[in-house]
């Protein structure tokens, strides 16, 4: 066998154990969680995600601002 295929190997095998021991103390942590620290969470999750589109989107919108500019720039050449 190859020893770059050997070694990617090896490097996802540790990556998907590392996922796992991951999710299995996330799992035990939510477990141990009560009702109300889960909704938290939860909310608290979809406003980071919220928050993370709004900034996609305002990135965007910088873009073609940018973008209209050189267009404009260009026409007055």
């Amino acid at each position: 066998m190859n020893p770059v295929n050997r070694n990617q190997e090896l490097k996802n095998a540790m990556h998907e154990q590392g996922m796992q021991q991951h999710e299995m103390f996330m799992t035990e942590m939510w477990d141990k969680l009560t009702d109300d620290q889960k909704t938290t969470l939860m909310k608290r999750m979809l406003d980071g995600k919220i928050m993370m589109k709004e900034g996609m989107i305002k990135h965007f919108q910088y873009k073609i601002e940018t973008l209209k500019m050189v267009k404009k720039m260009l026409d007055e050449c």
